[in-house]
């Protein structure tokens, strides 16, 4: 079962942060990283994680993480980012900012959920939730968050190119 819970969390990650359009492509990728499945296998795997396919801004059509996979959710369980450790950048973030209690983040069109899935992994109290679409992520903030806080954090995720809207 551990090898499964692993594998599923691998699939997780690999949809999340490329574009993957073919099953064929990600066994190739779980390959890399250590998982030899087979097209069944996979089939069951991308089911078990709701992972759907959507059309990029390229007309090609992409894999990504279902909203509400038990898996998704055990994966932000377990992976928090603390002191020293690094977040992820997201290279595909096109501009964010902040309105109210949210901050809101456009990114290329099929690149938000990778997006949305790595905030709620921080699992910071300043942070409530997010809410993903193709291209724009809406990350709700926890009630009296510090804004300052909150650009920080943000600006730790973000590419450095979007970090002039956040104020």
């Amino acid at each position: 079962m551990k090898n499964r819970n692993t594998r599923l969390a691998e699939i997780i990650d690999v949809i999340s942060h490329q574009v993957i359009s073919s099953q064929e492509e990600l066994s190739k990728q779980l390959a890399i990283r250590g998982h030899i499945v087979t097209q069944a296998t996979l089939s069951r795997d991308l089911k078990n994680i709701k992972a759907t396919k959507i059309a990029t801004d390229k007309g090609v059509y992409r894999y990504i993480v279902g909203e509400g996979s038990a898996m998704q959710r055990g994966a932000r369980r377990g992976r928090q980012y603390g002191a020293g450790t690094p977040h992820p950048q997201h290279s595909s973030v096109v501009s964010a900012s902040i309105t109210g209690n949210l901050v809101v983040v456009k990114t290329r069109n099929g690149y938000a959920s990778g997006l949305a899935y790595d905030i709620d992994t921080i699992d910071s109290p300043l942070i409530a939730g997010t809410i993903s679409g193709a291209d724009t992520v809406f990350a709700a903030l926890a009630e009296g968050a510090p804004r300052a806080d909150v650009i920080e954090l943000f600006r730790s995720i973000l590419p450095p190119h979007t970090h002039h809207n956040l104020k």
